[in-house]
């Protein structure tokens, strides 16, 4: 009996842990399945003294794991050592993913309008609309850095399920504000797993407790997932 119950148990958390997300790369403060629907970066408020070099200029990857069959995502970053719930920049409007596991937002690069500098500490916030309530936050603590990333290590963290698709939402709202987010627009989807690419559509917003951006400055297009070959001259840019 007393195994039977441990079955079941195990089984109930893999199915709730399953339809939150985790963000892999670059590496996170940590995550706890209860309090993921927390802001900012689901209930881990303090700084990590393990950061990620993230390169100041050219793309760099975010890694998720997606536990939901289609969410809305909304990439943004907090300027500072220790920069609270400030996520000022948007580095990726909220757009649409479709599919499970593994799913790499590609093309990711840093405004050159944000006035930032090799050696600055920052905090990179992923959110998802995945709970009923509001949004999900994962938090990554980065430190800029001159050097991009080469091909190797590039795709050593940047991989996408079989499947998995992300689209472009028209009038795109913040990722965390309803279960809908925005209609999808059908002229930009695409599939994550081939070797899809954008420009990096970066665009500033003012952030508050529980609405973590605002509007929206400059323009940004098509898919951001990047398959294994993206930085290897295969990629198209769309």
């Amino acid at each position: 009996m007393l195994f039977h119950t441990t079955l079941l148990s195990a089984a109930s958390f893999s199915v709730l842990t399953a339809a939150h997300f985790t963000l892999e790369w670059p590496i996170a403060r940590g995550f706890d399945d209860d309090k993921e629907p927390n802001f900012p970066c689901g209930g881990f408020d303090s700084v990590s003294s393990n950061r990620t070099s993230f390169p100041l200029s050219g793309p760099a990857p975010i890694q998720l794991k997606m536990g939901h069959t289609e969410a809305n995502v909304q990439v943004l970053l907090a300027v500072g050592n220790d920069p609270g719930s400030a996520f000022s920049v948007e580095l990726r409007p909220t757009f649409r993913e479709r599919g499970p596991e593994s799913f790499c937002i590609g093309g990711v690069e840093i405004p050159a309008g944000a006035n930032l500098t090799a050696g600055m500490n920052a905090t990179i916030q992923v959110v998802t609309n995945g709970d009923p309530d509001g949004g999900l936050y994962q938090c990554a603590d980065i430190t800029l850095t001159e050097e991009t990333l080469s091909t190797d290590a590039y795709n050593a963290h940047c991989s996408n399920s079989s499947g998995v698709t992300s689209q472009a939402i028209s009038n795109p709202r913040n990722a965390n504000e309803t279960s809908e987010g925005g209609s999808s627009t059908s002229s930009s989807s695409s599939s994550a797993s081939g070797t899809a690419s954008s420009t990096a559509g970066a665009a500033s917003s003012t952030a508050s407790a529980g609405a973590a951006a605002g509007g929206h400055i400059g323009s940004w297009a098509g898919v951001w997932a990047l398959g294994a070959a993206a930085l290897g001259g295969a990629a198209a840019m769309l």
